[in-house]
C-alpha cells in the first residue's frame, strides 16, 4: 500500500511552479479530499476552503461558534419577527476593487431565489418576501413569517451585482474560473481534478493575510494525502484515525484533533417498506454498540451518538439524552413485536423474507467503510443480514440506496442542520434524503425557526431531538474527533468544534509561518 501511494504521489497531482512552501514560507498547500463543483457560493455546491478564502458573508460563527457580524456590522429585528434591518461595514471591496454595498446584498438573495437559476439554497430564503435597499450600507429583509436563522442563512458568501447582473448565472465564467469576492484571498488559476490555486487579497477589510498564495490540492486517497504530508509536499490534510499511527516524531509535521459535531449515522430510507415500521429501527438502535464502533473504526478518535445535537451549543446534557444502545434482548423483543421470528438460520424472517438489506458506503472514505462493515457485523447478533456495498460517489443516489452511512452535524444554529434533513417540506427539491416524514417534527421545526428568544428554542430543540431518537430517521453511530496533520512551524489551528464540511481554515487570514515555532515543534 505505501508503495502504491508513493507512486501515486510521484506520478499524480501537479500543482504550479516555485510552489513549495518548503522553499519559500509565503505559500500554503492545503490537500482537500473534494473540490468545488462550482466557485459561486450560492450555487449551493459548498466547499467550506475555497468559500471562506474568496467569499465572505454577512455573518460568521467565532470561536466558540456563536453568531457574530462579519460584513454587517449591526442589525436589529422588528417586534413580530418580520424585518430584519442590517447595517453593513464601511470600506469593504470587492477584489475588483468595487465598493461592497447594500446592491450586492440584495442581488445574492434575488439570485438564490430566482427559479431560473442554478442555486441548492432556495429553501433556505423563499421566507424572504421582500429585500429593500435603503441606502448604500443599510438593507431591510421583509418576511413572510418570523424566521429565527435568518442571520445565520446570511454566512453564504456574498456575490457582486455588478459582474453578474443580466447575464446567465449558469453558465458565466464567474463559477468556473473568473470569482470574484471579498474574501482575504483572489481566485488566480485553477486545473480541474488537481488544483486551486489563490493570492493574498492586500485590500482585505480584516488585514491583509500573512501567506501571499494558497493552493488547494485535491486529493481524494487519504493514503496519498498522508504520504506528500511526510514529504513536505503539502502543508495540511486530514487523516483518518488509523493514519496516526503512522506519523513519527520526526516527520514535518505534528498532529492536531478537536471535537467536532460532524456525526456519522445509517440513513434508514423510508420509502422502503422495510424501514416503515418505528419498532424495526428501534430495533436496529438497540443492536447498536456505538462504544464498540468508536473504539475499533474510530480508534477511540470520538465518541458515541445518540442523536443530532450532542455538540451543539442547543443541546441537552449527554445524560439526558435516551440512549437505545447494545441491548441485543430489547432489539429481538422489538423484531418479535414488528412481526420478524429467528429462523433456522439464525436469521429473522417474516411472511417468507428475510431480514436483508444493503448498506451502502463511499469507497473514498474508509472509516465510514470500516463503521458500516462493522455495525453489519452487530446487526448479525439479532438476526439482520447486512450486505456492504461500497462504491465511489459519482455512482451514489443517495435517495435510492436502501441504507447509507452518511455525515452531517453542524454547531450553530440547529435549524441549520435539522430542518433541510428532517422537514417533510423538503423532501423534494431539499435534502430529505431519507424520505422522513413526522408531523410531529414538523410542528417543532416550524415553533424551532419562529420563536425568538433563546431559551424558547432550546426547550423546543431538546423536545425535537428526544422525538428523532423515539421516532429516528437515522440511526445514529459516532460523532468523529477530527484529526490533522499540519506543518510544523504554521501557527492559526484554533480548537473549536467543528462541523461536517467545515475547515480548519475557517479563520485562513490569521494562518502564519514562523521558524522559531517550527523548532519549538521540534523540541
Amino acid at each position: 500500500m505505501v508503495l502504491l501511494c508513493t507512486l501515486l504521489a510521484a506520478c499524480g497531482k501537479s500543482v504550479p511552479q516555485q510552489t513549495s512552501a518548503v522553499a519559500t514560507k509565503t505559500t500554503l498547500i492545503v490537500a482537500r479530499a473534494s473540490e468545488p463543483e462550482w466557485l459561486n457560493p450560492v450555487a449551493g455546491h459548498q466547499h467550506a476552503d475555497s468559500d471562506k478564502s474568496m467569499f465572505r458573508g454577512l455573518f460568521r460563527l467565532d470561536l466558540d461558534n456563536k453568531l457574530v457580524p462579519d460584513m454587517a456590522e449591526s442589525w436589529s429585528v422588528s417586534d413580530d419577527g418580520k424585518v430584519y434591518l442590517i447595517s453593513l461595514r464601511q470600506g469593504i471591496k470587492w477584489h475588483d476593487g468595487v465598493a461592497f454595498t447594500a446592491e450586492d446584498v440584495k442581488f445574492t438573495i434575488e439570485s438564490i431565489q430566482n427559479p431560473n437559476n442554478h442555486s441548492g439554497l432556495r429553501k433556505e430564503v423563499e421566507e424572504i418576501n421582500r429585500v429593500e435597499v435603503i441606502d448604500a450600507l443599510t438593507v431591510k429583509i421583509h418576511l413572510s413569517q418570523p424566521l429565527a436563522p435568518l442571520p445565520g442563512r446570511l454566512k453564504i458568501g456574498m456575490i457582486p451585482k455588478h459582474k453578474l447582473q443580466g447575464k446567465d448565472f449558469n453558465t458565466d465564467p464567474f463559477n468556473f474560473d473568473q470569482p470574484v469576492g471579498t474574501g482575504p484571498y483572489k481566485f488566480s488559476s485553477r486545473k480541474p481534478g488537481e488544483y486551486l490555486e489563490l493570492v493574498a487579497n492586500d485590500d482585505f477589510y480584516d488585514g491583509a493575510p500573512a501567506f501571499e498564495r494558497v493552493i488547494y490540492k485535491f486529493l481524494p486517497d487519504p493514503n496519498v494525502r498522508l504520504i506528500q504530508l511526510k514529504k513536505g509536499e503539502i502543508d495540511i490534510a486530514p487523516l483518518t484515525p488509523k493514519q496516526v499511527a503512522a506519523v513519527r516524531e520526526d516527520d514535518v509535521f505534528r498532529i492536531e484533533t478537536t471535537p467536532s459535531a460532524d456525526y456519522r449515522v445509517m440513513m434508514f430510507n423510508h420509502r422502503d417498506p422495510l424501514f416503515e415500521d418505528v419498532r424495526v429501527r428501534q430495533a436496529i438502535q438497540f443492536a447498536t454498540d456505538r462504544e464498540a464502533l468508536v473504539k475499533g473504526a474510530l480508534l477511540g478518535y470520538g465518541e458515541a451518538a445518540y442523536g443530532p445535537l450532542q455538540f451543539n451549543r442547543m443541546s441537552v446534557s449527554k445524560a439526558q439524552l435516551l440512549k437505545h444502545d447494545n441491548n441485543i434482548g430489547q432489539a429481538e423483543k422489538l423484531l418479535n413485536a414488528a412481526g420478524w421470528q429467528r429462523g433456522e438460520d439464525n436469521l429473522m424472517h417474516k411472511d417468507g423474507q428475510v431480514f436483508s438489506f444493503i448498506l451502502t458506503a463511499p469507497v473514498s472514505d474508509p472509516v465510514r467503510v470500516d463503521l458500516a462493515t462493522l455495525l453489519a457485523s452487530q446487526l448479525r447478533r439479532v438476526g439482520i443480514h447486512v450486505m456492504v456495498d461500497v462504491k465511489d460517489w459519482s455512482v451514489i443516489s443517495i435517495p435510492m440506496t436502501q441504507a447509507l452511512i452518511l455525515g452531517g452535524g453542524l454547531p450553530g444554529d440547529p435549524d441549520d442542520d435539522l430542518y433541510r434533513f428532517f422537514s417533510s417540506h423538503m423532501l423534494n427539491e431539499g435534502s430529505n434524503y431519507s424520505g422522513y416524514q413526522n408531523p410531529q417534527v414538523d410542528a417543532l421545526l416550524a415553533q424551532g425557526r419562529s420563536a425568538l428568544a433563546e431559551q424558547q428554542r432550546v426547550e423546543i430543540y431538546q423536545q425535537l431531538q428526544r422525538e428523532l431518537i423515539e421516532n429516528p430517521a437515522y440511526n445514529y453511530l459516532v460523532y468523529l474527533e477530527q484529526v490533522y496533520g499540519i506543518r510544523k512551524g504554521l501557527q492559526g489551528f484554533q480548537k473549536k468544534v467543528f462541523g461536517h464540511g467545515t475547515s480548519p481554515l475557517w479563520n485562513i487570514e490569521k494562518w502564519q509561518y514562523r521558524q522559531e515555532a517550527a523548532q519549538a515543534d521540534d523540541s
